[in-house]
Formats: C-alpha cells, structure tokens, sequence
C-alpha cells in the first residue's frame, strides 16, 4: 500500500516522535522543513505542540500526513486525509514533566554531550549532541530551546537516513483542542 518513499517519510516521522516531546507548559506553531537523503527532497509541514500533545502536518512524496499524539494518551496517530485512514500506534516518545529536563531524558537514551549555544529564531537555543545506544538509531544534533524546552533543530545520522528537520516561524499562542483529537469518519488501517 505503501511506496519505499511513503515509508520512509513515516520512519522519519517517527523517529522523530520517538525522541522529543516536552510538557512544560510550550504552547506554539511552527513551520516545519524535514530534509531527508532517503526522501531525496525537502517535506515541508506545520507542527503544533501544546504540552505533551503533539500534532504534524506534512506534505511527503506519499500524500499529506498528519501524526496526533493527545495530552495524556498511551497512543498515536498517523492519519492518512488523502485515504480517510489513519494507523493507532503505541506512543513510545519521550514526555516530560516539571519534574524532568530534557538533558536528562537524553543522557537515558545515549552518550550525552552539551555543544554550545545558538540562537535560532530568536530563541536561545543549547546544542546537544546524542549518540545513542541503539547503533541503528546513529547520531543526532539537537538544538533545544530554553524557553520553550523544545527542540527547534534536529540532525540526525543513522543507518538509513541523513535527515535535517528545522522549526521556523513559530508562533506562541493558544491552539485549539480540535487540532489534538483524531478526526471522525476515517477508517483505522492496520499494519
């Protein structure tokens, strides 16, 4: 169903998820680029964080997609609108709480490293660089925002893909509960 493009822009995606999600209190859009060497083209998208809940939009080789992950749920969704189908999947991110900083949920996942800082978008960021425990996960650069504790640049190196993700135009503000809750009338897709 899916072409080896589609899929890969999935697995970016959710590698992605698998590494950053923050619950400080962050409410905000953002324009989204994903630069993939996999993908062979730049996807271009919306990402809307309001504490732990988490909503992109991206346009892929495959199709528009949106992944939803709702404030306090044990599931994901990546949402096909072209198909009217989306795909449940366990939510495997890492989440914090005012208890927990994003440092410290890195140092859990890899070999932890602090590279500097650099403002990006107005927003001082700390450069992290992560390599990670996993060998087929590679590497990653992250830019963290200290305001919003939210990642804003991404690099990351693995096995199978090169990929850059860079967040631009971001937009602090209250977001509405609609664009957190799976949609109604699409059917679930199993795989």
């Amino acid at each position: 169903m899916f072409s080896r493009t589609g899929k890969i822009s999935i697995v970016v995606i959710l590698v992605l998820l698998m590494a950053f999600v923050s619950a400080e209190a962050a409410e905000f859009s953002a324009d989204m680029t994903i630069k993939s060497a996999a993908a062979g083209m730049d996807m271009n998208g919306k990402v809307f964080v309001r504490g732990n809940a988490l909503r992109q939009e991206l346009d892929t080789p495959a199709g528009k997609q949106i992944t939803i992950v709702s404030e306090g749920a044990n599931v994901m969704y990546v949402i096909l609108p072209g198909q009217k189908m989306y795909m449940e999947m366990p939510k495997t991110q890492v989440t914090l709480d005012e208890k927990e900083d994003m440092e410290t949920k890195f140092s859990q996942q890899g070999t932890l490293s602090k590279q500097g800082s650099e403002t990006i978008e107005g927003y001082e960021c700390d450069i992290f660089q992560i390599v990670y425990n996993d060998p087929g996960l590679g590497q990653s650069l992250v830019w963290v925002s200290r305001k919003l504790n939210y990642p804003l640049k991404i690099k990351m190196e693995n096995p199978q893909d090169k990929a850059t993700i860079l967040y631009t135009n971001i937009a602090e503000g209250t977001l509405e509960d609609s664009l957190f809750v799976l949609p109604s009338g699409y059917q679930k897709l199993s795989i």
